[in-house]
């Protein structure tokens, strides 16, 4: 009988004959007959949210077997989080979460200036263990965001570790809307406007940097630096736009599926900033960003200045699911104006420098010490010392700095000093 139920319920889901071919596959016949005496023979009786859990698996699964990095499965619960990302504003508490490197919970990068954390003593470092009196240290980040954002003006209580004290430190709260900021800015030296752009991955992303475009055109600014480095990309409607601020005329991204090529947008005669302009981008500028320097390469526009960019040169399609999940399936390959494919290959920059603004973390490990005993490695004249364990093993890894957010949000902070990248984008454009 369950073995029929769920064959009903994968012909009802397979459409254009997806259902007929799944049944006459003998595998397809032995995932359901797989499901069917786990659920009536396994010796503990599953619960409806056990057996959720294995049909997820046995999506994971079957995407784990393409062994392609940008096809995923999100549960519901995520699948929701990323719906309200894309909208570019939540309700929550204004603070950037991030895994906690030394395991359990949460670490809270920085908190928005104004917004409920902020205004409650929320700080840099601090790690959540509890949201609403439960225990989230074994809950991974995700799920701990989703637990701390809620409906509006609802109240949140979050318990945090805090260096310096055993204690768990509590603080109430109520939700209020939260807006993604995806752009900041400043004015360089020589009256260069600095525009930077985080992310692709809401739909305010153009709105936002037209803002800061007329800003810098009321400031006076007569040339720019258009930063998309650490930019890992989002949507392609979005990539489009940005591209359309900068470039008049031609194509601007085509895209190819299993049976076709096709213009995907073009310029449309209405730029936001027509003037002197660089891009800068490094290893970890993909997908839209690499859609918008490729776009800048191809046309002349402006010069790319940086490292190769990471190489995500294919698109997906992102479909809800009958659960409430999502699944991410990549299902095209973008390609510059001038139809170059980028897949694992990047954007050769014009001029290539290397990003200098941050020191690569200290790590090592090994074998073969005395147990217990100290061992200190030197590297560029600084040393590092970490202990052996009971069977002489030993490993050392240097936490990365706290991320210091701005004072106001939307307001760039660099530094010409470490940044040879903004350094030489500056010469580029004198």
């Amino acid at each position: 009988m369950v073995g029929g139920i769920l064959a009903a319920l994968v012909y009802a889901q397979l459409a254009g004959g997806g259902a007929e071919a799944f049944a006459r596959n003998p595998t397809g016949q032995a995932l359901m007959q797989t499901f069917q005496l786990i659920q009536s023979q396994y010796l503990s009786r599953l619960e409806s949210d056990q057996l959720n859990r294995v049909l997820e698996g046995g999506i994971r699964g079957m995407l784990g077997a393409l062994d392609d990095e940008f096809t995923s499965y999100s549960p519901p619960q995520r699948a929701n989080l990323r719906h309200q990302d894309i909208q570019g504003e939540f309700f929550g508490i204004g603070a950037t979460l991030a895994p906690n490197e030394n395991g359990g919970g949460a670490r809270v990068q920085g908190v928005i200036r104004g917004l409920p954390a902020f205004n409650a003593g929320v700080k840099a470092g601090d790690v959540i263990v509890e949201v609403n009196a439960e225990d989230v240290t074994r809950l991974d980040v995700n799920e701990i965001v989703a637990k701390i954002r809620g409906p509006q003006n609802t109240r949140v209580t979050i318990g945090v570790r805090r260096d310096g004290t055993n204690a768990i430190m509590r603080f109430e709260m109520i939700r209020q809307r939260v807006q993604i900021v995806s752009v900041s800015t400043t004015v360089l030296p020589g009256n260069v406007g600095y525009v930077a752009l985080e992310t692709f991955g809401n739909v305010r992303v153009i709105e936002q940097l037209n803002a800061a475009l007329n800003q810098m055109r009321q400031r006076g600014v007569q040339k720019l630096v258009f930063d998309l480095r650490d930019n890992g990309g989002g949507l392609l409607d979005q990539g489009c736009q940005v591209a359309r601020a900068f470039i008049r005329e031609g194509p601007l991204v085509f895209t190819r599926t299993r049976t076709e090529t096709r213009l995907y947008c073009e310029a449309n005669g209405q730029v936001a900033w027509p003037g002197p302009m660089v891009v800068l981008i490094n290893g970890n500028s993909a997908s839209a960003s690499e859609i918008v320097a490729g776009a800048m390469q191809d046309t002349g526009r402006a010069r790319v200045i940086g490292e190769t960019s990471f190489g995500k040169g294919v698109g997906q399609n992102v479909i809800d699911l009958a659960n409430g999940g999502d699944l991410t399936l990549v299902t095209f390959e973008w390609l510059t104006p001038k139809r170059r494919g980028i897949n694992q290959q990047g954007i050769k920059p014009d001029i290539e420098v290397k990003d200098t603004r941050f020191e690569v973390p200290v790590s090592f490990e090994g074998t073969g010490a005395k147990p217990g005993e100290n061992v200190t490695i030197t590297i560029g004249g600084q040393s590092f010392t970490t202990r052996a364990d009971a069977q002489g093993k030993y490993s050392f890894s240097q936490p990365r700095p706290a991320i210091t957010l701005p004072a106001e949000r939307g307001q760039a902070e660099v530094d010409l000093t470490r940044d040879a990248i903004l350094r030489r984008a500056l010469e580029e454009l004198r």
